[in-house]
Order: structure tokens, then sequence, then C-alpha cells
């Protein structure tokens, strides 16, 4: 598998992070309005965005291990990503 990366960003387009198919984050870049809110939703939403980056990463993993034949029971599935996704839209 090559070096693909995966991003996401807060519905108000202010929080951006990106994350390598390996599962590490490659960056975060935080626009100058989401500033103004306080440190910990700055987190929380970064934590968010890393999550979907994440997930997004680990079911094209898992879609080449399942052609391959290879079980994929412990991976994460289409609706953990559906769940990440809405928990980062609510917020």
């Amino acid at each position: 598998m090559t070096e693909q990366s995966f991003t996401a960003a807060t519905p108000d387009n202010t929080i951006f992070v990106r994350v390598a198919l390996g599962g590490h984050t490659l960056g975060v870049q935080i626009e100058p309005a989401a500033m103004r809110r306080p440190a910990a939703e700055i987190a929380q939403r970064i934590m968010a965005c890393n999550d979907v980056a994440y997930l997004k990463g680990q079911l094209v993993i898992r879609t080449e291990l399942e052609v391959r034949s290879i079980p994929v029971d412990d991976m994460p599935t289409e609706q953990d990503l559906a769940d990440a996704e809405r928990k980062l839209a609510e917020l």
C-alpha cells in the first residue's frame, strides 16, 4: 500500500487534521476563528477530526485485507466511521 493521507475538518472549517494511512498525525491546522474557543473545546475538535481521518485510513486497510481474505474482525468498521463523523458533526 502506498502512503496515503486522510483529512477531516470541523463543520465550520476552522480546524483540519491530516492523518497518514499508518495512523500517525501528519498535521493540524487551526484557523484564527477557532482560536476564540476555549482550549478544551479546541482540543476536543482536534481529537474528533483526528478520529475521523484515522478511521478513514483504517477502512482503506480493512478493504485491502478483505480483498486478500485476511480476517478483519478486530478492525474498525463503516459504522465506527459513521459514529465518529456524527460526533464531529455535532461539535
